[in-house]
């Protein structure tokens, strides 16, 4: 994939660029870009058969981030509640689908995740070209010993990322916000905060296409 386009607007799939000497952070997608873009990834989730959380997207309020137009998309669950019974059981509660560009990676025991267990999904942009993404389906747990965490599914019926939620303030976004952090040498730390009062973390990585 060598680009994503929205209109005048084009998400490119390519490197995050030579290492910096210093860390950085990846910039806040506009937010009419990443709520328009996220009509047509919803499109292609929905897709998906079987999947372990069904997530019934709210693309009106879809959040993002990249560097020199790359990034990651969130697109949260619509009418997000806390007191919904289903955190209470696996797979977990709907919380979100998490878009990235293809060579975008969780980092799981210190290492990039494997392809495979991603999804991948096709679209159709407005350029009228397929594209590619990888994609992770979001959902908070709350488990018997009375922890939060953030489930990230893949193509396994566990959850690739296990990530726990924890007080924490973000950018504002509601009802949920995405940042990462902190990129050098292509990876950087992941904030997805709920409701402004609740945040979890994990680390992604680019290793180019």
């Amino acid at each position: 994939m060598r680009k994503l386009v929205l209109g005048i607007a084009a998400l490119v799939a390519c490197a995050l660029g030579s290492a910096a000497a210093m860390a950085e952070d990846l910039e806040i997608l506009d937010p009419q870009i990443a709520q328009a873009f996220a009509q047509a990834l919803v499109e292609a989730a929905d897709k998906i058969e079987k999947p372990q959380v069904k997530v019934e997207a709210d693309s009106e309020k879809a959040c993002g981030v990249h560097k020199e137009q790359v990034g990651l998309i969130l697109v949260p669950q619509k009418d997000i509640q806390p007191e919904n019974e289903a955190v209470n059981k696996d797979p977990g509660a709907p919380l979100a689908h998490l878009f990235m560009s293809v060579g975008y990676f969780p980092v799981v025991e210190d290492k990039p995740v494997d392809q495979a267990k991603l999804r991948t999904l096709t679209f159709t942009g407005q350029d009228g070209a397929e594209h590619k993404v990888s994609y992770l389906t979001l959902a908070a747990r709350h488990t018997d010993d009375d922890a939060w965490h953030l489930y990230g599914y893949g193509t396994d019926e566990k959850p690739l990322i296990d990530a726990r939620i924890g007080e924490g303030a973000g950018p504002g976004t509601q009802p949920l916000a995405l940042e990462v952090k902190d990129v050098e040498d292509g990876t950087g730390t992941a904030y997805i905060t709920i409701f402004d009062r609740f945040q979890c973390s994990f680390k992604v990585n680019y290793k180019g296409e």
